[in-house]
């Protein structure tokens, strides 16, 4: 009768034992914890290598975004505050944390409420970029180094209220502009401005990067840009040559269509790139009609159902050229859809609704407007206001209804002309 009592016991003594462990585990787990957020927070911080496309700057160019002011490692602070007790003795910076900051790509300088610089990587990003030693550097006015003199009289204002709050109009943001160097040679940089509060005093913390190569890469990419938009545009043109000879009658369809395809786009607010895929596209709707006899396009009579089908072909022609054309855009897809309809009553493959691309229904609407208000060999113009009528009864059935709408107030509102 005893054995039980004694068993739970000792089945309490072997839990106390286990959670003994546990908490020995749990212990040991934070400790490691906390030492690998120390090494972290005492990790210098890594400078962002993803470069993003800017504009050209000059002389007067600031872009910027936002960064928050942030907390300088201590080591950091102390060796400031040796420089200001002791400035002609550099050399008291702890060695390790000198081998750290001479590794850094970019150059580190740090300015205190007055603007003078208190510190410059040695040996490092600093002297390379500008050609100054920290010697030179050090007690010197940022305005000497990285303020240009049309921006002297903006940095002395906007630095009286950084003396007092830390904050400022170039401070917590990121700055790219042209410098110079000790030979007086100018180069872009980019510089990220935060600030820090050492014994109630603020400092200012430049990370600057020379970024002439970025800068040469990007003109290089903006001219190679320039000479594919310039290709593309030669080989539409070439194109639209090639379908106007072969259809006299229809001669200047396709810019028409592709100038009113252009003016729906832009009044509905689509992005640019949309936008110039619709004026590329527009301008080669037709190029699958160069596969048609010149009898059957030029036929002043109504076509027979074979020979209807045959020009009803002509998208699936064209999207077959154009998928050998290297266009930055997928344009032949577009020129395949733009005979399809939303209620699924159009060619070549009876799309529906959102199945079609919205540029194909752009040019689906600027296409019937232009071919009914101008003359073909089966019949005379009919003139814009049956055209308008055309897409307006149809609209939400055959064709967009935004679309028309943006249509109808182009021509009516904003007196648009082709």
């Amino acid at each position: 009768m005893f054995k039980k009592p004694y068993g739970n016991k000792l089945s309490n003594i072997k839990n106390r034992e286990k959670t003994k462990k546990e908490l020995l585990k749990e212990i040991e787990y934070l400790h490691q914890k906390i030492n690998n957020l120390e090494k972290l927070r005492n990790t210098p911080r890594k400078v962002k290598e993803e470069s993003e496309k800017y504009p050209n700057p000059s002389e007067e160019s600031v872009t910027a975004c936002a960064l928050e002011p942030i907390n300088i490692n201590g080591q950091l602070q102390q060796e400031i505050m040796e420089h200001q007790k002791t400035k002609d003795s550099p050399d008291k910076i702890d060695e390790g944390f000198r081998k750290i900051i001479s590794t850094v790509l970019d150059a580190i300088i740090i300015a205190d409420d007055e603007g003078r610089i208190v510190f410059w990587n040695k040996a490092a990003a600093a002297e390379k970029i500008y050609g100054y030693s920290s010697k030179e550097s050090l007690g010197e006015p940022l305005t000497t180094f990285l303020i240009s003199s049309p921006f002297h009289g903006a940095f002395k204002k906007d630095f009286t209220e950084f003396k007092k709050t830390g904050k400022g109009f170039i401070v917590g943001k990121t700055l790219e502009f042209n410098t110079k160097n000790k030979d007086g040679i100018r180069f872009p940089v980019e510089m990220s401005l935060s600030s820090m509060e050492i014994d109630k005093k603020w400092y200012s913390v430049a990370i600057i990067r020379d970024i002439t190569k970025r800068k040469q890469t990007e003109e290089s990419l903006r001219q190679s840009h320039q000479k594919l938009e310039k290709m593309v545009d030669n080989t539409v043109d070439a194109l639209v040559k090639i379908v106007e000879l072969r259809d006299p009658y229809t001669s200047g369809h396709q810019k028409r269509v592709s100038k009113l395809a252009f003016a729906i786009a832009w009044e509905l607010g689509l992005p640019e790139r949309v936008i110039e895929r619709i004026k590329i596209a527009a301008l080669v709707h037709d190029i699958g009609k160069i596969s048609i006899p010149t009898e059957i396009l030029n036929k002043p009579a109504k076509l027979p159902e074979i020979e209807f089908a045959l020009i009803k072909n002509h998208s699936q022609i064209g999207h077959d050229i154009l998928m050998n054309i290297n266009f930055p855009w997928a344009v032949e897809e577009i020129v395949l859809q733009h005979h399809e309809r939303i209620d699924g009553s159009g060619y070549p493959r009876g799309l529906k609704d959102d199945e079609i691309l919205i540029e194909a229904k752009i040019i689906a609407v600027a296409d019937v407007v232009e071919a009914m208000s101008s003359h073909r060999p089966y019949r005379p113009a009919l003139g814009i206001e049956k055209s308008l009528k055309e897409i307006s009864l149809n609209k939400g059935i055959l064709y967009n209804p935004e679309i028309v709408d943006a249509c109808l107030k182009l021509f009516r509102k904003k007196k648009f002309k082709f």
